[in-house]
């Protein structure tokens, strides 16, 4: 019924009315709000007044990247094409150097539509996608995808999938920003001056695979847009040979790839956990 409700109404009405209830959530959520909070005010350089603005307005542009999921197998082709500015794919060509390229990014504006358009573009492209519980929408996701020119690979068995993709010079699209615990495996790094856990499984993985990493996020545009600015910075890295220091070094270059990104539109990540270690050791303690 969402799925129904979203492609029919008209999207700026679809918008407005995820904004609100977003903005709902932020007050209703008090656990998610401070936590959300408490993250812009690393992004933002300590600055409570601007952090919780940006929190609110995160709540309200998740509310909205939800409309743009539930439409998303409504998209064509054409359709990505028109929502995605970006022209700067000689970048990407260059990356793209035998053994493919893993694309990092975060919970950030649409990132779904980095990759529809990177295989509109004609690059194979692999995405990690986790199982809903839902079966009857898991398989309008996963079709809506395939249809979009992507290759699936489960969250649950993706590794040795990830590696065959990127041997054959394939696009693998990953999430980074995935607070790890104790029972998980990470590593950790500097995040706008402060200590985060974080996966290292797109470093670990480009290193073993050979394959170029790229940054990118892709913020809206404006609040009542569906279309989106790529923002893509190759990242330099040479292998030293000790797989855990380059494991750590690597996720830390990608991180700092990321941090203008994020500075630039804080209010597009979407980061509802805590992710910097002094937080949740003030939790624990």
């Amino acid at each position: 019924m969402a799925v129904a409700l979203a492609r029919r109404i008209p999207l700026r009405v679809s918008y407005a009315f995820a904004a609100a209830a977003g903005t709902l959530a932020y007050f209703a959520w008090r656990g998610g709000r401070c936590r959300s909070i408490e993250n812009m005010r690393y992004v933002l350089r300590d600055d409570p007044r601007a952090a919780r603005a940006a929190a609110r307005r995160s709540f309200a542009n998740y509310a909205r990247y939800l409309v743009d999921f539930l439409r998303f197998d409504a998209l064509t082709a054409s359709d990505v094409r028109d929502r995605v500015a970006f022209d700067a794919w000689s970048v990407l060509d260059a990356a793209r150097a035998g053994n493919g390229i893993v694309f990092v990014t975060l919970h950030f504006g649409n990132w779904d539509l980095g990759a529809a358009a990177l295989a509109g573009r004609g690059y194979p492209v692999s995405v990690v996608a986790d199982t809903f519980g839902d079966s009857r929408f898991n398989q309008r996701v996963l079709r809506a995808r395939h249809n979009l020119g992507m290759h699936i690979l489960a969250a649950e068995r993706m590794g040795p999938s990830i590696l065959r993709a990127l041997r054959n010079n394939d696009v693998v699209a990953l999430l980074i920003d995935v607070p790890q615990t104790s029972s998980t495996r990470g590593v950790e790094v500097e995040f706008f001056g402060s200590t985060v856990a974080i996966a290292d499984g797109p470093a670990r993985i480009a290193l073993r695979a050979g394959a170029s990493v790229v940054a990118v996020t892709l913020p809206r545009v404006a609040p009542w847009s569906d279309r989106v600015a790529a923002d893509v910075t190759p990242v330099t890295f040479a292998p030293s040979g000790d797989q855990e220091r380059d494991v750590q070094a690597l996720t830390q270059a990608v991180m700092h790839a990321l941090e203008p990104m994020v500075r630039s539109h804080p209010d597009q990540w979407y980061i509802f956990r805590r992710l910097w270690l002094a937080d949740r050791a003030a939790d624990s303690a």
